[in-house]
């Protein structure tokens, strides 16, 4: 018993100080005029959108990770309170993982989207995030 306490300890020591959960992961939600939600490339609602952002996170190696970024694609003519809404479910999602979430404002009619590929051609067009 007392080898495997040993050994444990040591095992998440090691994985504490190697640096092998540096990165982050990042999650992409697009938006649409109309309100429709995409995390990634599954089509939502918001009632879904808190259990569906923990199952994407829960899916992840545990020592690859230590934090999330969440990008939030979002038609330019959408309240401000609809994105908030959104972030606020993606943020209590993972509560216990530092997370930072970016927020992009697009003119979706002028964007040729299609659904499969959107964050290729979001990530393609090299936006800035907005201040809060």
């Amino acid at each position: 018993m007392k080898f495997k306490i040993t050994l444990l300890f040591f095992s998440l020591f090691l994985i504490a100080n190697t640096g092998l959960s540096q990165e982050a992961f990042e999650i992409n939600v697009f938006v649409d005029a109309d309100k429709n939600i995409y995390l990634e490339e599954q089509k939502l609602s918001m009632s879904q959108l808190l259990e569906e952002t923990k199952a994407l996170v829960y899916k992840q190696p545990a020592v690859k990770y230590n934090r999330l970024v969440y990008n939030i694609y979002a038609d330019k003519n959408l309240k401000h309170g609809f994105i908030m809404d959104i972030n606020h479910q993606l943020l209590r999602a993972v509560e216990g993982l530092k997370s930072k979430t970016n927020k992009y404002l697009l003119e979706y009619n002028n964007l040729d989207l299609d659904e499969a590929a959107w964050q290729l051609e979001i990530k393609s067009l090299k936006l800035d995030a907005i201040e809060d």
